[in-house]
């Protein structure tokens, strides 16, 4: 099969397609020849080396993390899937010392990572889901608790993220602000917010307030306007980790990253608000609660491009460059 190899850290560059063999199923594996894959932010910063302080792979791996395709194979113990399903879901990049991902034509995948593919999407639509949809799904509805007429505040409202979390909170009845660039604007409220924020030009304590939620996709620059919209007991639900600025030994590393979120934490309790670091676990069950949504048009994907899997280094560095309207795709097999 084909697939992107990486031997060592650094920019695009370093991904390269090779032939390798696919690989074999365990007990509670599913195999899934994936149609198609996306890019989010975690691929490139495990793929760039910025956290592996914290997480150093032995190489070489293959990055990617979200998919979608058929099953081809299951492991003896698996029961909720069979050949010829289609499915969807996303691999747990940050654990282990090895690393298979999903930028290949064949990947096993744990059964409890999988779940059915929404019907009415194509492969490449449903590949840009995953990640996103989860994230905003369990850090909204798992550890948010998001019900009517809560005011939700959302953070990088054009992104990946952020245009499922503007469409899920709208179906929990919330009352949704988002922010993005000025060219934003009009695609945040198509999405369904209620006030888009312009934050190259306008100050988002003067836009909104009384928030129960907030979710943040981009990290600790935020954190200090996050605080100061949130009602009282209000949660700062942030999917970044607070990473340092600049190369540093793994000790200083993880002290700064230490240092910032004891300074969240202390904001946070000091001003009677919580600060949550929500963790995507990739969760079958959820994603089948989202497969629902969508078939029922309450989440509608965003895809900015696709790009071929012999374009994976241009995809990649069109996500780290930023200002990605949605998602992008990487489409790896038709067959």
């Amino acid at each position: 099969m084909k697939a992107v190899i990486a031997e060592r850290y650094g920019g695009p560059e370093v991904l390269q397609i090779e032939a390798i063999d696919v690989p074999r199923v365990g007990p509670n594996g599913v195999l899934v020849r994936i149609h198609a894959s996306s890019v989010n932010p975690i691929d490139w910063k495990l793929r760039n080396g910025m956290l592996k302080a914290v997480r150093n792979f032995r190489f070489p791996v293959i990055w990617g993390t979200d998919f979608s395709g058929v099953v081809t194979e299951v492991g003896r113990a698996v029961t909720l899937f069979k050949p010829g399903d289609e499915v969807y879901g996303c691999k747990d990049g940050t654990v282990g010392k090895t690393y298979r991902g999903t930028y290949t034509e064949f990947a096993v995948v744990p059964e409890k990572s999988v779940a059915r593919k929404p019907a009415n999407l194509t492969h490449e639509e449903a590949a840009s889901l995953p990640v996103a949809a989860l994230s905003a799904w369990q850090a909204l509805v798992t550890q948010g608790r998001t019900k009517p007429g809560d005011r939700v505040l959302i953070h990088a409202g054009a992104g990946g993220v952020g245009t499922v979390a503007i469409q899920l909170a709208k179906t929990f009845g919330a009352f949704v602000a988002a922010t993005a660039s000025a060219r934003n604007q009009e695609f945040l409220r198509a999405l369904g917010a209620d006030q888009p924020i312009d934050y190259e030009h306008e100050r988002i304590e003067d836009k909104v307030s009384d928030c129960a939620l907030v979710l943040d996709g981009v990290g600790k620059p935020v954190w200090r306007s996050s605080f100061s919209v949130l009602k009282r007991g209000g949660r700062l639900m942030s999917l970044v980790m607070p990473v340092p600025q600049g190369n540093s030994g793994t000790v200083k590393f993880i002290g700064s990253v230490a240092a910032n979120v004891v300074a969240g934490m202390a904001r946070a309790i000091f001003t009677g608000k919580r600060l949550l670091l929500i963790r995507l676990k990739p969760r079958g069950g959820d994603l089948e609660k989202i497969t629902a949504l969508v078939e029922a048009g309450k989440i509608r994907p965003v895809i900015e491009k696709i790009y071929a899997l012999e374009e994976i280094a241009a995809a990649q560095q069109a996500s780290e460059q930023g200002h990605v309207r949605g998602k992008i795709v990487v489409k790896i097999s038709s067959q």
